[in-house]
């Protein structure tokens, strides 16, 4: 039989974790913002040319 406090401390750890995840993800998400209208210039800038040749 397992220990619950064992299986505890485990979820705990794995919760840390995950949470450390989820923080890097949302900081990850906030840069991705942050460049996206650089982005869809870009993309702008590649059809305006394309349509002149």
């Amino acid at each position: 039989m397992k220990d619950i406090y064992e299986v505890l401390r485990k979820k705990q750890a794995q919760q840390a974790h995950l949470g450390k995840q989820i923080e890097a993800l949302q900081t990850a998400a906030e840069e991705l913002r942050n460049v996206a209208h650089l982005l869809d210039g870009d993309d702008d800038d590649r059809e305006s040319v394309g349509d002149r040749g």
